[in-house]
């Protein structure tokens, strides 16, 4: 009895007997030959669609996606150039309280580079009328602001400062220049009158 309880289950096979130890033949689950058999149909599928009926290579893939990419960029920079355009720029700096919100927003992240006052440390003088990347106009400062300059080492500011003081700090730093603080740093890039 204990025999048929030690007995091993599957087909024998012929000529296995090794010191007493027989080989058996167990046949695969039903699953994982369906899986097989499955990945096999997939790669005829995915071969033929890819090499053989004209399906798109990763290049292609890459430079479709870089398309949709740009053209969502130009559809944003549209929107914030007509946004920028509708900011009335004489009544932000006539405005106290925006002045005072710019001011702030100048002091948490512009003051470090270019000073308490504009007059520049690592970053340009503000104060001057010589301008880098801008010609000294709302929407060149307010771009340099979001975009940054990051070969410069200005970073893009657009997602620290919220959203609402973006125009403020623009403003702010416009209502720099011509001021005279103590110690300015020697003017850089070109002259705007």
């Amino acid at each position: 009895m204990s025999d048929n309880k030690n007995k091993p289950t599957g087909e024998l096979i012929d000529g296995h007997d090794y010191d007493g130890i027989q080989e058996l033949d167990h046949p695969l689950p039903k699953w994982w030959i369906n899986l097989f058999y499955g990945t096999i149909v997939f790669s005829v599928i995915y071969v033929g669609y890819y090499e053989f009926f004209g399906g798109p290579t990763h290049l292609q893939q890459l430079e479709t996606s870089m398309a949709k990419l740009k053209s969502n960029k130009s559809k944003f920079e549209e929107q914030n150039n007509k946004a920028f355009a509708e900011i009335d720029v004489e009544a932000l700096l006539k405005d106290s309280k925006a002045l005072a919100l710019g001011a702030e927003s100048y002091q948490q992240v512009c003051a470090a580079c270019h000073a308490a006052k504009g007059e520049g440390l690592v970053g340009p003088n503000l104060t001057d009328k010589y301008w880098i990347h801008s010609k000294g106009e709302f929407q060149g400062i307010l771009t340099a602001i979001l975009k940054g300059f990051p070969e410069k080492g200005m970073p893009p500011w657009e997602t620290i400062v919220p959203k609402e003081r973006h125009a403020p700090l623009a403003a702010y730093v416009i209502s720099l220049q011509g001021t005279n603080p103590p110690n300015p740093k020697a003017p850089q890039g070109e002259l705007i009158n």
